[in-house]
C-alpha cells in the first residue's frame, strides 16, 4: 500500500491498561447503576428490571430439577423463569411483578445445556458475575492473542460491545472466545482451532459462513476437527439429556421464525439488516429480501478473501476480521451484545494498520466506528441503522486493505 503512516511510538502499557480499566470500570459503574434504579423500583411495586441472565438462570434452575427436554416447553420455561425472577429480587417481588418479565423462550441447542447448569447452584448475582468471569476467559486469551502488545488492554476492555454484553449478562464473550480463538489459532493450531469452532455451534447461526471460509481457504485439518467436534458434543448431548431434548430443540425452530412475524423479538435493539430494513418502515417480507440480499453479498465477500493462491501474501488477519464482519450482516437475529464479534474484527483490523501502516482516514474512520457503538442503545428505532452501517463499513475498510495489498503483489 502506497504512502501508508507507520505507528512511530506505541504508548506505554501502564497508558494502555490504565485507560481500558478506566472505561471498563465505567462501563462496570453505569450497569449497577441501572440495576439499582430497576432494585428502588421493584421495591416500589413497579415492573422489576430483568436482563437476559435471568432466562439463562432460569434454564439452570429447571435442568436441575427436570428433564431437560422441558427447556423448549414454554409452560415449563415460564414457570421457571418466574421462579428466577423472584431469585433475581430475593423473593420480593409480588406475583404481577413477576409476571412483568414475560415468556423468553430457550432457543440454544443441547450441547449449550452443560454451560447453564452449575449457574443454579449459586445465588443470581454471584451466579451473573461468574458467567460473565468465566465466559471472558477465551474472549481475553482471543484477544491477547490477535493484538500480542499493549493495545490489548484498550480494545478488550474498553470496546463498547463489552458494555453490552455486561448489560446483559449474555454470551457475547463466549461467542467471540471461540470464534476468535478458533480463527487465531488456524494456521499455528489447526486442531485447536477446529475444536474451538466447533465449540461456538451452541450458537450455531454465528457458524453460517466459517465452513465457506475454511473450505475456500483449504483450511482442512481445523474443518474436519470442527465437524468431528460438533458431531461429538451433539451425540454427548443427546446421551446426557435424550434424544428428546433434540427433537424439543428441531421443534421450536420454525415457532422461533414465525417470531418475527409475531413482533416476538426486541426490533429496536437487534442490529441485523433485517432489524435495521424493518424499523426503517419496510414491510416484513421486503426486509427479509433484504436480508437474503446481504446474505449473499457477505457469502461472497468471505469467498473472495479465504480463497486460497498460491502467489497471495497471507493476511491471515484481515481474512478473519472480514469472515466475523460479514457473518455479523448475513445473520439476521443479532442482538447488541452479539456484536461482541465485532471486536476481535476492530483488533485484527487495528493489528494490519500497526504493523503495514495506514491512511489517515483509515484510523479515523476505525475510531469512529467504536465510538459510535457505544450510543446503539439510546438511538432507539435508528440504533439498528446505526449498527448496519457502523459494520458495513467495517467490513468496507477490511475489504479495502486486503484489495490494496493484493494489489501490490498481483494478485
Amino acid at each position: 500500500m502506497e504512502n501508508l503512516r507507520k505507528i512511530s511510538r506505541t504508548p506505554s502499557r501502564r497508558w494502555m491498561l490504565l485507560l481500558g480499566l478506566a472505561i471498563f470500570m465505567g462501563y462496570l459503574i453505569t450497569v449497577a447503576v441501572i440495576h439499582r434504579d430497576g432494585r428502588q423500583a421493584a421495591a416500589e411495586g413497579e415492573s422489576p428490571l430483568l436482563t437476559d441472565f435471568t432466562s439463562l438462570y432460569a434454564a439452570s434452575m429447571l435442568v436441575r430439577q427436570q428433564a431437560a427436554v422441558d427447556l423448549y416447553r414454554p409452560r415449563e420455561m415460564y414457570q421457571a423463569s418466574l421462579l428466577a425472577a423472584q431469585a433475581a429480587y430475593d423473593g420480593k417481588l409480588s406475583e404481577k411483578q413477576a409476571r412483568a418479565i414475560g415468556f423468553h423462550p430457550w432457543m440454544y441447542p443441547p450441547t449449550f445445556i452443560p454451560a447453564a447448569i452449575p449457574l443454579a447452584y449459586l445465588p443470581y448475582l454471584l451466579a451473573w458475575f461468574a458467567w460473565l468471569l468465566v465466559t471472558a476467559i477465551p474472549y481475553l486469551l482471543a484477544m491477547r492473542t490477535i493484538l500480542k502488545d499493549q493495545s490489548f488492554w484498550l480494545i478488550a476492555l474498553g470496546a463498547p460491545p463489552v458494555f453490552y454484553n455486561i448489560m446483559y449478562g449474555q454470551t457475547g464473550f463466549l461467542t467471540a472466545g471461540l470464534i476468535g480463538l478458533g480463527l487465531v489459532w488456524l494456521q499455528p493450531r489447526p486442531i485447536l482451532a477446529g475444536i474451538c469452532i466447533g465449540l461456538a455451534s451452541v450458537k450455531p447461526h454465528f457458524g453460517l459462513l466459517i465452513p465457506i471460509a475454511l473450505i475456500c481457504g483449504a483450511h482442512w485439518k481445523a474443518f474436519w476437527t470442527a465437524a468431528i467436534t460438533v458431531i461429538v458434543s451433539a451425540v454427548a448431548a443427546g446421551l446426557l439429556f435424550g434424544a428428546d431434548s433434540w427433537f424439543g430443540f428441531i421443534g421450536t425452530l420454525s415457532s422461533n421464525l414465525r417470531g418475527f412475524e409475531q413482533g416476538a423479538y426486541n426490533w429496536s435493539v437487534m442490529p441485523s439488516v433485517l432489524g435495521a430494513l424493518h424499523q426503517a418502515g419496510l414491510d416484513l417480507d421486503w426486509a427479509w429480501r433484504g436480508q437474503i440480499l446481504a446474505a449473499a453479498v457477505a457469502l461472497v465477500a468471505v469467498g473472495w478473501a479465504w480463497w486460497s493462491q498460491p502467489e497471495r501474501t497471507p493476511l491471515p488477519g484481515l481474512d478473519a476480521a472480514i469472515l466475523c464482519l460479514a457473518t455479523l450482516l448475513a445473520v439476521p437475529m443479532v442482538y447488541l451484545y452479539d456484536l461482541m464479534l465485532l471486536v476481535p474484527a476492530i483488533a485484527w483490523l487495528w493489528a494490519d494498520m500497526r504493523d503495514r501502516g495506514y491512511r489517515k482516514w483509515e484510523v479515523l474512520l476505525l475510531a469512529g466506528c467504536c465510538a459510535g457503538l457505544i450510543g446503539l442503545r439510546e438511538f432507539g428505532a435508528t440504533g439498528p441503522m446505526v449498527g448496519v452501517a457502523l459494520n458495513f463499513a467495517l467490513l468496507c475498510l477490511a475489504l479495502s486493505r486486503q484489495f490494496e495489498a493484493r494489489r501490490r503483489v498481483g494478485a
